[in-house]
């Protein structure tokens, strides 16, 4: 969650950028994106030992994002693997979002959120190989970054769920 959340605002940072705005300041966006990295390693570490292709794809996604293609931490990479990583990437994101599609147990708003993330995840590989306006790519990225830390966010959104419906159906609340 923290990894999806740091990289979602770097995105968004970089979109603002793109009209001479900032959400942080330049020191601290190396600190968001430090954190983020090793926040997502972990995730994806724990992911993987309790087998959840799902957030383990978006943590290794984000995780990539973080420390290659994003500009706050400005790393200069051999072309050819610049244009791997940047078909890769969205290509993960919108794995995890098939992934997610995959579960029979995932309520409607999983569903639709997996679905927004596939298309804004083929959204971002597009525009990242064809000729678009900038803001056009940027829009892509930053709205797959944030859906995907909306869906990663969704144990906690579950939990928030199910004691939302345990205080509605006590008698105190009516």
């Amino acid at each position: 969650m923290v990894a999806t959340t740091g990289a979602s605002l770097l995105a968004v940072d970089n979109l603002l950028g793109f009209i001479g705005t900032h959400l942080i300041a330049a020191g601290p966006v190396l600190m968001v994106a430090a954190i983020s990295a090793s926040a997502g390693v972990v995730a994806a570490a724990g992911a993987a030992l309790a087998r959840d292709a799902v957030h383990l794809v978006i943590a290794a996604a984000t995780v990539v994002f973080v420390t290659t293609l994003s500009p706050a931490t400005s790393s200069q990479l051999w072309l050819p693997i610049a244009v791997v990583l940047q078909a890769l990437v969205p290509l993960a994101f919108a794995a995890a979002g098939l992934l997610a599609l995959r579960g029979s147990q995932n309520s409607t708003a999983v569903r639709v959120l997996a679905v927004m993330l596939v298309g804004f995840a083929a959204a971002w590989f597009v525009t990242a190989f064809i000729p678009v306006a900038l803001v056009t790519f940027l829009l892509a990225q930053a709205g797959t970054l944030v859906v995907g830390a909306v869906l990663s966010l969704q144990p906690v959104l579950r939990r928030g769920r199910s004691l939302a419906r345990a205080l509605w159906s006590s008698a105190e609340v009516r």
